[in-house]
This record gives structure tokens, sequence and C-alpha cells, in this order.
């Protein structure tokens, strides 16, 4: 209520009670302090308060809700995750292959355990530069369907022993998806009971299996390699489609393919399938579901995911860790926040605590599942907390409307 509107209704009532008098000196003196007071406070400059802000004025004293704000740089932050990020972990991805590849057609040539703890080594490398470009579900790797082509789990060995034994297989057919790929290989190359010599005299002994292996290696090249060559082309529709944020826009498809990824491959693939969290009312665990099964080492993969797709986030060069633009600065441009933090600072503390919580459980995943189920529990626990943020809280705060859909009722 208005100072002199208050004083008046306030004089009103009390003058109407017959046990209280009020001077003419008294009304006068409170109309006078009401007056003073409304004079100093309508000669307070208002205007924007926020330094952020496009209109600020730091000698105004009262917030007038009129601050505006410059577009986020949408163009440089696509740029910079182009060229520091995408471009180079995909590079360096199809060179892991590459050398994948050469060492499978080594060992091919000479089969010797040297030749054949080579192939095994660099397997696990090229896996893990994997994880580094998983998440870039979008474009190119989404027009091939790449995640099922490299790295489908669980494998169907039956069909892997059916096409070595057979022959005539076709690894582009997308019925073979769970017959190739990295799993496929951590299948041939860590069978169980098998020491590296006998690994080595399975594969001396059987010419059709190492045809296979190099059948495997030769088709992940194609796939690493037809995206790479893509990239190179689709980068200039990727950088320019930066008008807005609608579906179809670069930021709605590097957003609704992080944020798809993680949820479905990450945080329900590596983790919360082989838990039995999605098992049904029973929630059976299915350790035969982790990834890497057979080489008994699921945890470096799943937390090399995590840990890149941090630095996906914030704008990181792949190569050296340098800062640029980032969806972090995008929601902090906008003012998201969660709780009493900026939402950018919330996801950065909730993957942090996912990769603590990794760290704390040990390998191999299907035992531990088995052996500390409540540590595992927690550890996709944090895995979930981080979903809503991402798929509510973030695209929420950055008008991206969310195109996939899953059925997990979460």
């Amino acid at each position: 209520m208005h100072p002199i509107l208050w004083v008046h209704v306030f004089l009103k009532k009390t003058m109407k009670n017959s046990t209280f008098q009020i001077s003419q000196t008294r009304v006068r003196l409170v109309f006078s302090i009401v007056l003073v007071s409304t004079f100093f406070i309508g000669c307070k400059k208002r205007g924007c308060l926020d330094p952020n802000a496009t209109n600020y004025d730091s000698q105004a004293q009262v917030e007038d809700n009129s601050c505006t704000y410059a577009d986020f740089q949408r163009a440089e932050m696509l740029e910079n995750l182009c060229d520091n990020y995408i471009v180079p972990a995909y590079n360096n991805f199809n060179s892991q292959i590459s050398n994948l590849k050469d060492i499978t057609t080594a060992f091919s040539d000479e089969r010797t355990v040297e030749n054949f703890v080579a192939v095994r080594s660099q397997w696990r490398e090229a896996l893990l530069s994997w994880q580094d470009v998983s998440f870039i579900d979008f474009g190119p790797a989404e027009f091939i369907v790449l995640k099922n082509q490299v790295n489908l789990f669980p494998v169907d060995t039956s069909l892997i022993k059916s096409n070595i034994a057979l022959g005539g297989y076709n690894l582009d057919y997308s019925s073979n998806n769970v017959a190739k790929g990295f799993q496929a290989l951590d299948f041939l190359l860590n069978q169980p009971n098998l020491t590296d010599q006998e690994h080595v005299n399975y594969f001396v002994s059987n010419d059709d299996a190492t045809a296979y292996i190099i059948d495997i290696s030769t088709n992940l090249l194609a796939n690493s390699q037809s995206v790479v060559d893509s990239w190179s082309t689709y980068r200039s529709n990727f950088k320019d489609n930066n008008s807005s944020n609608a579906a179809g826009s670069s930021v709605s498809n590097l957003v609704n393919g992080l944020c798809s990824y993680y949820e479905t491959y990450i945080r329900k693939g590596k983790i919360g399938l082989p838990l039995g969290i999605f098992n049904g009312f029973s929630q059976q665990e299915m350790p035969e579901l982790v990834e890497c099964y057979f080489y008994g080492q699921s945890l470096p993969f799943a937390y090399r995911a995590v840990e890149s797709m941090k630095k996906y986030i914030n704008g990181q060069s792949y190569s050296n860790n340098n800062e640029g633009l980032g969806l972090d600065d995008y929601m902090d441009h906008v003012g998201a926040s969660s709780g009493n933090n900026n939402l950018s600072v919330e996801i950065n503390n909730q993957i942090d605590e996912i990769l603590t919580n990794l760290l704390a459980i040990n390998d191999p995943l299907s035992n531990e599942i088995l052996t500390n189920k409540d540590e595992v529990t927690t550890c996709y626990s944090k895995l979930q907390e981080l979903v809503p943020l991402m798929k509510v809280d973030m695209t929420s705060a950055l008008g991206v409307l969310i195109t996939y859909q899953d059925n997990d009722g979460d």
C-alpha cells in the first residue's frame, strides 16, 4: 500500500476511536515523514542491476526488470565443439581402429603369442577411444547407426561361431551387428580358460577364425572411416545450423544425441541392465550383460565414457583440455540453476560423484554385481541422478525439445 494511503487509512480508523485523539501537530508530523520518505524512495534511480545484461546501469539503485541480454554465441560454441573435440576425437578413433587392423593383419601373417598380445592390447586402446566419441550420437554417426555397428553387447556367441564355421557371412547386414565389432573381438580374444598360447593355437588351427577377426577389424575401419569422411562435409552444415535450438538444429541434435546415449547406453547399458534394474519385477541380476564380459574388465570403459562426456559438455579440447565455449557456458548464460547452484555446476558435481563411485567398485563387474550389489546399486543411483539434470533441467533451460523416445518409465 502507498505510504500516504496507509496514513489516511490509519487516521480514519484511529479518529473513530473516542479514546484516542491525535493532535493536528502530530498529524502534520506523520504526513511530513511519509512525504519525505516517499520523495527519497522516488528519487532512487531505477534500472537494470545485472552486470551480465547489455543495458546494465551501474548508477541504478532499484531493479526495474528492464534487463536485456545478448544472444549466446551458439555458432562459436558449435565451432569449438566441432573443431576442438568432435573431429579430433573421431580422427583418433579412426587412427586406433586403423592400428588395430594393421596389428590384426600382422598376427594373421605370423601367429605368435607376442603378436596376439599386441592385438588384444590394441583392441583395448581402440575400445577406449570409442568411449570418447560414443555419445556424439547424431549426424554421420546416426546416419549409419554407428553405435550398433561397433559396440553392441551382449554379443551372440552362437552366431559368431556359426559365421566362422559356415562362412558366407556379410558383416554389413544389420543381423550381424551382434556378431561383430569390439564385443565380438572380446569373445574371440578372451575365450574362457584359454591361455595366450592356447589362443594362438586356436587361431593357428582355425584359419576361418583368423579371417573373421580380420573381417571384424576391416568392418570397424570402414565404419570409422565413413564417419570421419562424412564430417569433412557435414561440419559446415553443423556450424551453420545455429539460428535456433529447434528440432533439427545443431544444438538440438547435439543435446538429444548426448542425452539419449547417456541414459540408454551408459547409465542403462553399462550398469543398469546387468544389475537387473530393468529386469521386470524380479530385478534379477544379469551379469553376463556387462560390457567386455569375457575380458573381465568393464569399468575402465564406463569411466572413460563418463569422463569424456564431461569434457564434451564443458567445451574442452580433445587434445589438450583447453576450455572453449561449451554447453556449460550456454547454461550459465541463460541463468540455468538447480537448487542454490548453477545447473552447470550441479551437472559437473554429479559427474564427479559418478566417477568417484565407479572407482569404488571393482572388476570383474559381472562378479561385483553379485558379491557387492549394494555398492553397484549406489553407483547406478548416481548415474540415474544425472538423467533429470540433463534431460529435463538442461533441455528446458536451453529450450531444446527431446525428440527421442525411451521406454524406461523414468
